[in-house]
C-alpha cells in the first residue's frame, strides 16, 4: 500500500480519527489527501518507513490542525521535523518519537520551551528523553 491506498481510505472515511501508517511509504501526497479529506483526524502513527522525513513533518505541522497525538517510530526525521511540529499542530498534546536517530536533546528541550503543555517522549536510539511537567530524564538503554 502506498499513496493510492491512503487515498482510498481517506476518500471513504471522512470521519477518520486515527490512522496508523506502519511500513507504508507515506509521502507529502499521502498526508495531503488525509489532511484534505479527514479534518477530524486526532491521532496519527507513522512507523518504519524511509519516506516520512522532515518535509512530511513540516507538512503535518501545517495542515493537521486537529491532531492531538503524533507518534513517529523508526523514520528519518531530525531536529528540523521536531521543531516544525512544535511550531505547528495547534491541538497537539502528546508527541512520541522512537528510534529516530536524527533527533537530539536540544530539539526536545526547545519543544518543551515552546509548548509546555505538550508531553514529549523521545527515544533517539540509545538515549531516552522524557519530558513531562517541566522535567526530563535521561536513561541509557542496554
Amino acid at each position: 500500500m502506498g499513496d493510492d491506498g491512503v487515498l482510498s481510505i481517506a476518500t471513504r472515511c471522512a470521519k477518520l480519527q486515527e490512522v496508523v501508517l506502519m511500513g507504508i511509504p507515506a509521502t507529502v501526497g499521502s498526508f495531503n489527501v488525509l489532511a484534505s479529506n479527514c479534518p477530524a483526524l486526532e491521532r496519527m502513527a507513522i512507523c518504519n518507513t524511509d519516506t516520512a522525513g522532515d518535509s512530511e513533518l513540516v507538512f503535518i505541522a501545517a495542515k493537521f490542525t486537529s491532531l492531538k497525538k503524533l507518534c513517529i517510530k523508526n523514520c528519518p526525521i531530525s531536529d528540523t521535523g521536531v521543531k516544525s511540529v512544535g511550531e505547528g499542530c495547534p491541538s497537539l498534546v502528546k508527541l512520541k518519537v522512537k528510534r529516530c536517530r536524527g533527533v537530539t536533546k536540544a530539539s526536545v528541550c526547545q519543544l518543551k520551551l515552546q509548548r509546555c503543555s505538550v508531553v514529549a517522549s523521545i527515544d533517539a536510539g540509545s538515549m531516552i528523553f522524557d519530558l513531562e511537567h517541566d522535567s526530563w530524564s535521561r536513561n541509557v538503554q542496554i
